[in-house]
């Protein structure tokens, strides 16, 4: 239906309607661009001035608020409160006046105001960490950690920002470290590696193998890399065993390839060098040395397809043992270790051999190998028996080279090792050596 204005007084009249909407738009942006510039100022005046001429905006009433509670010299908690309660009821949707009024309350005594006030903040912010930090610091300053766990557990979901001060509190909180894992640590593999490790440096390990357990028992979102320096500790801590069974753990999830797993035929992983060196863990440890390069060889090995070459630049009298391997091994036990070794162009009267030594201990256990020097014919096997220390539980097998005593003893040259194994002497072979 075509609406056609026929009558003049009509079209005025519809005229200045439309002029008297502009004219109240203007003057509604104009009160609120004024509001808004007088209040950049940061004067009690300016802020009220700001408020009359705004006074739906709660975000004047929420500065004089903060003014009236905080300010050192005019210091006014009543008039505080009468802002803050005003600027909740023009935002009852933001969080931050809530936060603001349970403060208010919480200078005033007023706890049970202080935390409903809180618990509407938490309504409407339940996973915001910012707030979340706030709520949980009231309820543990009130004693009471289980809540305080419940806040600060969104916090560590969120954001990392604060986790070490909160990992520092829970147990100043609690000693509790069950308590702290479930009702603290949230099921995220980043923020519980980040426990794992705070536990380690406090050498609470029996609370870290707890994590570790967790972590495991999901498998997720993990890197092998992720937990080297957890194995590294507890091998340092004198926990081999442990070590060993986080290794097996990880083999368990997938995330090391079973050549990587040891057998009674041979302690050794990856004795063939025919898989990357993990450099961690119970893999090979290649420790960097000026003047030596380490790696895997796919052009001469002994048997297919790789061998690891280690390469002396002729500029240093080493003391080497930088290429080695922990293995587990019962102590008083008899083992062999066995392997092949070629050279090209070794210089000086030590060259490189087999060495293994008591991880902890090598006045119970250090013993090397022939030694191979020069250019050899083809490959050499070499063979080196001991038996382990009484308390001996946790090997090193190593390439190594001695430092020499000539005049001569800057070693070059290239030696290549393939096919290691060690294995147990049976206790008949060994009765009839």
């Amino acid at each position: 239906m075509e609406l056609v204005l026929k009558s003049g007084l009509l079209r005025r009249c519809l005229m200045l309607l439309e002029v008297a909407v502009f004219a109240g738009l203007t003057i509604w942006v104009s009160r609120s661009y004024v509001a808004h510039r007088v209040a950049r100022s940061l004067t009690f005046e300016d802020l009220q001035t700001a408020s009359r001429l705004d006074p739906g905006n709660s975000e004047y009433n929420l500065r004089l608020g903060r003014l009236a509670q905080y300010n050192v010299t005019d210091m006014n908690p009543d008039l505080a409160m009468e802002h803050l309660r005003r600027a909740a009821e023009l935002n009852p949707r933001d969080p931050q006046p809530w936060l603001e009024l349970a403060a208010a309350y919480g200078f005033q005594g007023r706890t049970v105001e202080a935390e409903a006030s809180l618990r509407r903040a938490d309504f409407l912010a339940p996973n915001l960490p910012s707030i979340q930090w706030i709520i949980g610091n009231f309820f543990l300053l009130r004693g009471d950690n289980d809540e305080a766990f419940r806040h600060f557990r969104v916090v560590l979901a969120g954001s990392n920002q604060y986790n070490q001060i909160l990992f520092k509190t829970a147990w100043k909180a609690t000693d509790d470290g069950q308590k702290i894992l479930e009702q603290l640590i949230p099921d995220l593999v980043s923020t519980e590696i980040e426990y794992l490790y705070f536990l380690l440096s406090a050498k609470r390990f029996p609370e870290a193998q707890g994590v570790w357990k967790r972590i495991a028992a999901k498998g997720e979102g993990l890197a092998p890399a992720q937990v080297a320096g957890y194995l590294d500790q507890l091998i340092g801590a004198h926990f081999p065993a442990e070590a060993h069974q986080v290794w097996d753990d990880l083999k368990n999830l997938g995330l090391i390839k079973p050549t990587y797993e040891a057998n009674s035929q041979n302690l050794l992983v990856n004795a063939g060098f025919e898989d990357d060196l993990l450099n961690l863990g119970f893999d090979w440890r290649i420790n960097p040395v000026e003047g030596v390069n380490v790696g895997l060889d796919a052009s001469n090995y002994h048997s297919p397809s790789h061998a690891l070459q280690i390469r002396f630049s002729g500029k240093a009298n080493l003391n080497y043992r930088h290429v080695r391997q922990f293995v587990l091994v019962e102590p008083g036990r008899p083992y062999r270790l066995r392997g092949f070794l070629k050279s090209e162009g070794i210089t000086t009267d030590s060259g490189p051999r087999l060495g293994v030594q008591d991880a902890y201990d090598i006045t119970a256990l250090e013993k090397f190998s022939e030694m191979v020097t020069g250019t050899t014919e083809g490959w050499t096997q070499v063979i080196l028996d001991f038996t382990a220390g009484p308390k001996t539980e946790l090997v090193v097998v190593s390439v190594a080279r001695l430092p020499s005593t000539k005049l001569d003893n800057q070693i070059a040259g290239k030696v290549w090792v393939d096919d290691l194994s060690l294995t147990a002497i049976p206790a008949e072979a060994e009765r009839g050596r």
